[in-house]
């Protein structure tokens, strides 16, 4: 029987577009939407803050058994989105999980307008370069539910027309076409 709940994930590298993209998804689906970090901080699910990395600790357990209420309580379509989503949402209600991906390089221009240490760019360039999301996602979601957008050298509206397409059924949810390291820019990134 079909509910009529739909949830979307959006997981990726910090600086792909997951937060940009998830608002303008939410209102051309009419949906509702939900930012992990601000919810986190919303409800003071806030452990502490680690230093090295510039960031605040989630408390995972709090913060997933709060979204795991919103998510039975929903009707509708639901946007879920940060870093984080697939370790938070229980698999069997997610509908699909999109994993935003973007080129290191682009990335990391990215990260240092936004004023991240060199740390913690370097730390989110590697986890994007080697698809650490993408990995973890795979790794907690039905991988049919697993779909990787690249938003390399995209605006808003193409990467949503991609999850509007996917979500309609006009274009494949697939995973696995992207692979910074053979990439030929890869080369002079990484020296």
């Amino acid at each position: 029987m079909d509910t009529g709940k739909r949830v979307y994930i959006i997981t990726g590298t910090p600086g792909v577009g997951k937060t940009t993209v998830s608002m303008v998804l939410a209102e051309l689906l009419g949906a509702s939407h939900v930012n992990l970090s601000e919810l986190a901080s919303n409800e003071n699910f806030i452990t502490g803050y680690d230093e090295p990395r510039d960031t605040s600790i989630a408390d995972m357990e709090k913060l997933k058994k709060e979204v795991t209420g919103i998510i039975d309580s929903f009707q509708g379509s639901l946007i879920i989105e940060g870093h984080y989503s697939h370790d938070i949402i229980p698999p069997k209600s997610v509908t699909m999980a999109f994993v935003l991906r973007r080129a290191p390089w682009e990335l990391e221009i990215e990260l240092k307008k936004r004023g991240y240490s060199p740390e913690k760019v370097k730390e989110n360039v590697e986890a994007e370069l080697i698809g650490v999301c993408l990995s973890e996602t795979i790794e907690n979601m039905d991988s049919g539910k697993v779909c990787e957008v690249d938003s390399t050298g995209k605006d808003v509206e193409e990467v949503v027309g991609e999850l509007v397409a996917i979500i309609e059924g006009r274009k494949p949810c697939s995973f696995g076409y992207i692979d910074w390291l053979n990439r030929s820019e890869a080369e002079a990134f990484l020296r």
